[in-house]
């Protein structure tokens, strides 16, 4: 599988689901008169400023050339893909693991953000990891486990494994062996 299908295969589970439960496709603020995105479907856009959203297909090939010279390290192919394949507002899902269910919002990419600057904020940050012997990548700001929603979506740049980190408590729990894998386990929620 790659990186597209995934994608693919989560936001046509993410429709359907809304389709089978008669919902409304969630709506989010819609900034596209100041920062045209291409995502906002105007027609949708209610009196609150409010409009449904759909995800867009990147068309410019990303280089990490640069941005991996600086580092100083190559970033893991899975990161790379998921950064560079669709533009998309924040993605939330439920997942089943060996833990019960698994509610987490993978954070969104929009033209608008600077890919450079991203990917230095999320990569190492000692306060987003409690373990320091690899490099992670944050992908998801929110992540609830059992009742705790004090866990954050990482991707080990070494192996691709996705995890739940919550980092007072130090406990890391795997999500998946891939982002391709965790977005075709996720139960897309709009």
């Amino acid at each position: 599988m790659n990186m597209k299908k995934a994608f693919d295969t989560f936001f046509e589970e993410m429709t359907q689901n809304c389709i089978n439960n008669k919902m409304i496709p969630f709506k989010a603020p819609c900034i596209e008169n100041n920062y045209p995105t291409g995502l906002f479907l105007l027609h949708t856009l209610d009196e609150e400023g409010y409009a449904q959203w759909k995800p867009k297909l990147q068309d410019k090939i990303v280089s990490f050339n640069t941005i991996e010279k600086e580092l100083g390290f190559s970033i893991h192919p899975q990161i790379k893909a998921f950064l560079s394949t669709y533009w998309f507002l924040a993605l939330e899902g439920i997942l089943q693991n060996s833990r019960g269910k698994v509610h987490l919002r993978l954070d969104g990419i929009t033209p608008y953000v600077i890919l450079d600057t991203l990917i230095r904020n999320n990569f190492d940050n000692e306060e987003t990891h409690f373990l320091h012997g690899h490099k992670y990548f944050l992908i998801g700001t929110y992540c609830m486990i059992n009742g705790n929603d004090s866990y954050l979506v990482q991707v080990n740049n070494d192996t691709g494994e996705v995890t739940a980190v919550d980092v007072m408590e130090k406990i890391s729990v795997k999500l998946a062996d891939s982002i391709e894998e965790l977005l075709i386990n996720m139960k897309g929620i709009w």
